[in-house]
């Protein structure tokens, strides 16, 4: 009977537990975006958040590195003679990046004055670059840029990064021009 009460009393007793603590991540404070044209001597000109730094190389190819966000987006510009080739190259990499997503939401930009025509697309799931888009003259310059972070892709935790760069890429579209 001693040994019955002692049980009981130690399972009464032991109703406080603990559990592990979930995996967390850490939550990025965002500044109000301020913008400024960059102005290299490229063929083209856009606008980009001044909290990111932009690397250029001789060709006009690009980085566009947001440090504090571990992201970058790289920017490639090609000058062909054909470009339905290079879109065609362009929707295989779209493809290609698509097999762990579950929907890709695409939009269109076109601004027939200055000659801008874009394509934008955003994948949500688990992609390799969460958002991928090219700015055409639709005659022979074309910039195909994609969004990168140095990190594993989960797309749940990097959701507010991924929102605050598309909306600095749609500023860059918005304001693209060539030269």
């Amino acid at each position: 009977m001693k040994r019955f009460v002692f049980i009981l009393l130690l399972l009464v007793g032991c109703d406080d537990f603990e559990l592990p603590k979930k995996k967390a991540y850490f939550a990025h404070q965002f500044n109000i975006p301020s913008y400024a044209t960059h102005n290299e001597n490229c063929s083209y000109i856009f606008k980009i958040n001044t909290a990111a730094k932009l690397d250029l190389d001789n060709n006009c190819n690009a980085v566009i590195n947001y440090k504090n966000l571990s992201a970058q987006i790289f920017i490639s510009n090609i000058s062909m003679d054909n470009i339905d080739l290079i879109k065609y190259d362009f929707d295989q990499k779209i493809l290609d990046n698509s097999s762990n997503v579950s929907r890709i939401v695409s939009s269109e930009f076109n601004n027939p004055e200055n000659h801008v025509y874009a394509q934008y697309y955003s994948f949500v799931g688990d992609a390799p670059s969460n958002i991928q888009f090219y700015v055409t003259d639709s005659l022979t310059n074309f910039i195909m840029g994609s969004l990168y972070f140095k990190s594993k892709p989960n797309y749940d935790s990097l959701l507010p990064s991924i929102s605050y760069v598309k909306n600095d890429i749609k500023k860059m579209i918005e304001t693209f021009k060539w030269k």
